[in-house]
């Protein structure tokens, strides 16, 4: 809104100018858009709905003031001024195919709840008048109501839950609540404007010349989406003021106009939104966004995070009607219990799933989502048991882990779990995952499952330090010894036995090829451990890095303490054994000559791994 300023410094737009970048944007993006009155939001047979359990009205005293202000220019001027009030976003709501047609505002609720309330004001302030009573039935017959229609779609506009019971009071039982609401106070600021206030030329207020200016003088540029839009740009090439709708607001906002709204509580779409999606939402949280993502991508597809809401609204239009609508919501909240284990491990019930998905979120492995949402609805309907989910969750971390390793790119991983997600099987899911997995790129293409003869090398030889998952691996390397009091390795950190810094004191330590041995085996595995003093070890010659960890908890560091020397032979030897631990925990590509045996770790089901 702009300052109060007198008349002649006035500098609003005029009827034809092209009002902000709103309209230029929308045209850019292909979509209806076009500068209007206002008052043609509450002209004709219609019902603008604010979409339900959206933020409550929260406009105060200085836009109240402020949109008067900017309206008495208009008031007090004798040429043909508008004032722009910016954008208003609706799209067609084509839920119900009875009653009035209704259009979902998605961005524009302030301005256009504060226009109402506006001619609620005017309405009764007239009603009082008797030469003015015609102008008050028409404000309430044409630009509140829908009159003769039923109560269902009586209102011209309607707003979002919370407000929508005082506001019906204040519209239509001509009753406001004196409940210090911003909704009954903008009308009591409004009533005494229109009955005490001054124009600028310090004269009483004409509620008829009120009215004429809202019906001529204030104006916003209008976009209406199509069915084919997608809201979301909108929010991408506008500058609203106030929060853009998330995708996750749009795909709720789209189901729930499938269903029949309600000026009172209990309807239908309030059913749908507390049955369904708050729970949803309660459940995952800020994660329901990427929730929708993978969800929409089970099938094989893969979808942007700027396509979720096109993509989610596909599959709920795919749906004839309400109750084939409400059973693919059904759905969705089934795949939402799933999904929320896979972002908190701890929501899973059996001891083995669990550990496997906190496994898998330690890694980082988002890509695997969608696959995994195929899996857990295996379960779910009883085609895969706990065991072999359990094996299956086993296989796509060693997949992922060995690949690490080997420094093969992770940029096909997401392609590689949506082929995967797209193939799923009706059966023999552990088999076929392990099969599938062991399927591409052979020895070296990019799709690849490093076989235990890639896995042993690069474990041994190639450097480690630095990367990501290398303070997993250490991590799965110590529990793996099954200390009966496990230490707390939450302030563990990665050691360098042989330290990054050669000292003179370790260069006679590690002999005549130390330069070399550095420099290839300082970040190996066979060199690396897990100490929480770090610090404290530091260059230190390894008798006294030994004589420090004589009381060591963590296992990792026994092999250490053995050695008489800390040379090339140590490192190798260590290396040695630690794979000897990694090539079990990580089980790696099927041998497709093989006939199903057991192997250690994942069972009968699985292909011997292959050298």
């Amino acid at each position: 809104m702009i300052e109060k300023r007198s008349k002649p410094t006035v500098n609003h737009f005029r009827p034809g100018q092209n009002a902000d970048r709103s309209y230029e944007a929308a045209m850019e993006l292909n979509m209806e858009a076009s500068p209007t009155q206002i008052i043609q939001y509450f002209n004709g047979e219609k019902q603008n709905l604010i979409p339900l359990f959206q933020r409550p009205y929260s406009w105060r005293l200085q836009n109240w003031k402020a949109l008067w202000e900017d309206m008495l220019v208009q008031y007090d001027s004798d040429e043909k001024l508008v004032h722009f009030m910016g954008t208003i976003v609706s799209i067609p709501a084509r839920s119900v195919p009875v009653g009035v047609s209704k259009h979902l505002i998605i961005d524009g609720q302030q301005r256009l709840t504060t226009i109402s309330i506006l001619l609620v004001a005017l309405r009764d302030v007239l009603e009082g008048s008797t030469s003015d009573r015609n102008a008050a039935d028409r404000i309430h017959n044409v630009y509140l109501t829908n009159t003769y229609r039923s109560e269902e779609d009586l209102l011209k506009f309607v707003p979002t839950q919370i407000d929508r019971d005082r506001y019906r009071s204040i519209v239509l039982d001509h009753n406001v609540p004196n409940d210090n609401s911003l909704m009954s106070e903008a009308y009591a600021f409004y009533i005494k404007q229109l009955r005490t206030g001054r124009d600028l030329d310090d004269e009483p207020i004409d509620p008829l010349k009120v009215l004429q200016t809202i019906e001529s003088g204030l104006q916003v540029v209008m976009i209406n989406l199509g069915e084919n839009d997608d809201p979301y740009l909108i929010f991408e090439s506008l500058n609203f003021k106030g929060e853009p709708l998330t995708q996750a607001d749009l795909v709720r906002n789209y189901i729930l106009m499938r269903f029949r709204h309600s000026m009172t509580s209990g309807g239908e779409q309030e059913r749908i939104y507390l049955h369904y999606w708050a729970p949803m939402e309660k459940r995952l949280g800020n994660h329901i966004t990427e929730f929708l993502r993978h969800y929409a991508m089970r099938s094989g597809e893969n979808v942007s995070h700027r396509g979720i809401y096109a993509a989610i609204k596909n599959i709920i239009k795919a749906a004839t009607d309400p109750s084939a609508a409400e059973d693919q919501l059904g759905y969705m909240v089934q795949y939402s219990i799933s999904y929320a284990s896979f972002v908190n491990p701890s929501l899973e019930p059996d001891g083995r799933i669990r550990t496997s998905l906190e496994r898998i979120r330690s890694l980082d492995i988002g890509s695997s989502y969608t696959l995994l949402l195929r899996l857990f609805e295996a379960r779910h309907s009883g085609a895969l048991d706990a065991a072999g989910l359990a094996k299956c969750l086993q296989l796509i971390e060693s997949f992922v882990v060995r690949r690490a390793v080997c420094s093969v790119p992770t940029n096909s991983l997401n392609k590689m779990f949506l082929q995967w997600a797209r193939q799923f099987p009706d059966a023999n899911h552990v088999t076929w995952l392990h099969k599938a997995m062991s399927s591409g790129g052979g020895l070296t293409g990019g799709r690849r499952f490093p076989t235990d003869s890639e896995f042993s090398d690069h474990f041994r030889k190639s450097p480690q330090y630095g990367r990501g998952y290398t303070r997993y691996i250490l991590f799965r390397l110590e529990e793996a010894f099954g200390h009966k009091e496990s230490v707390n390795l939450e302030s563990a950190t990665i050691e360098h036995v042989m330290p990054q810094t050669m000292t003179p004191q370790w260069k006679a330590e590690v002999g005549q090829d130390c330069d070399e041995v550095h420099n290839l085996l300082k970040d190996t595995f066979g060199n690396l451990s897990l100490t929480a003093y770090n610090t404290e070890l530091g260059n230190l010659p390894f008798e006294e890095k030994k004589a420090r960890l004589a009381n060591t908890h963590i296992e990792l560091n026994r092999f250490m303490l053995a050695q008489d020397r800390w040379n090339r032979d140590a490192i190798e030897r260590r290396a040695e054994e630690l794979f000897a631990i990694a090539n079990r925990l990580w089980i790696g590509p099927a041998a497709p000559e093989a006939e199903p045996e057991s192997t250690s770790g994942l069972g009968s089901l699985v292909y011997t791994s292959k050298a």
